[in-house]
């Protein structure tokens, strides 16, 4: 009796700890979270090698959720409603990301972009549907709406999307719409001719593509004779009259171009935060073009 009564004990064990989804080691998933310090500690593309790229998608809009972003998408929408600490709306006006957060959005795009290039889903990774299975076991309810959740129930549900964990822009986000046509000032030479003899504004430079950017960053060095590892700029710069490869020193270039470069690369940030090429604006393959023909505005 007493040896079928613990044998009966340790079966129920065993059959306890094969439901119980087990933390893998490393990892920082609980109940409530994929990643609870997500916003207060600047994340690493190795730790995030860790998930399925499923996985950072759930990641991604983790980091927007605490923000109150309401999704439409079915999955996310279940997932974060779940959550006591969720509160749908004023993403964008009430409430807002730091600087962490963007930047972590950043590191999981770039992730991503990395999965994508590769064309691996990663699935040897830890997969989201193994969180919400512990999240579920341990009270913190990965996707069950019983959990009585009101205050993310639904009634910020008001912000349209397509699939944020894919390609987010969000509009609220994106600066005032600007004019583009005055601030097309290329010639066939240069794509900003007086980049270092004035300060630029942010307004001007959202006319551009984020490739157009690169360029027009790079035109600053160029004048001073930055000689290009990369192809492309090599070969762009190359075709330029004006251009003399060779003695490049980051002394020779004034505050103005300086100025300039920081505030091209602050607009690229952005763009990147909100995962945005800038797609129809100004692009490099235009520019280009127009130049090859003598079509430019700056002529």
């Amino acid at each position: 009796m007493f040896r079928r009564i613990l044998a009966a004990l340790l079966t129920g064990l065993l059959l306890a700890a094969a439901q119980t989804p087990v933390l893998a080691e490393g990892t920082r998933y609980s109940a409530y979270w994929i990643i609870e310090d997500s916003d207060t500690r600047l994340l690493t593309e190795e730790e995030l090698w860790q998930y399925t790229r499923e996985t950072l998608r759930f990641i991604r809009n983790e980091i927007l959720a605490r923000a109150g972003y309401a999704f439409e998408t079915p999955k996310f929408y279940n997932y974060f409603n779940a959550k006591p600490w969720y509160i749908a709306g004023g993403y964008g006006t009430t409430r807002s990301l730091n600087q962490v957060s963007w930047d972590n959005i950043t590191t999981v795009k770039a992730v991503e972009r990395a999965m994508d290039r590769q064309k691996t889903e990663n699935p040897g990774g830890i997969d989201i549907s193994a969180i919400i299975a512990y999240q579920n076991s341990a009270g913190g309810y990965g996707d069950l709406m019983s959990y009585g959740n009101n205050r993310g129930g639904g009634s910020g549900l008001t912000v349209p999307e397509t699939d944020p964990a894919y390609d987010q822009t969000d509009p609220a986000l994106l600066p005032a719409p600007v004019t583009p046509q005055p601030h097309y000032i290329y010639n066939t030479q240069y794509i900003i001719p007086d980049s270092d003899a004035r300060r630029l504004t942010e307004s001007e430079l959202w006319a551009y593509s984020r490739e157009a950017l690169r360029y027009i960053r790079n035109e600053i060095l160029a004048r001073h004779g930055y000689a290009f590892g990369t192809s492309k700029f090599a070969e762009y710069f190359g075709s330029k009259a004006w251009y003399v490869p060779g003695g490049y020193e980051n002394a020779v270039l004034t505050a103005t171009e300086w100025d300039n470069i920081a505030l091209i690369k602050k607009v690229e940030r952005a763009m990147d935060a909100l995962g945005t090429e800038n797609a129809g604006y100004l692009d490099i393959t235009t520019i280009r073009l127009n130049q090859q023909n003598n079509l430019c505005p700056g002529q």
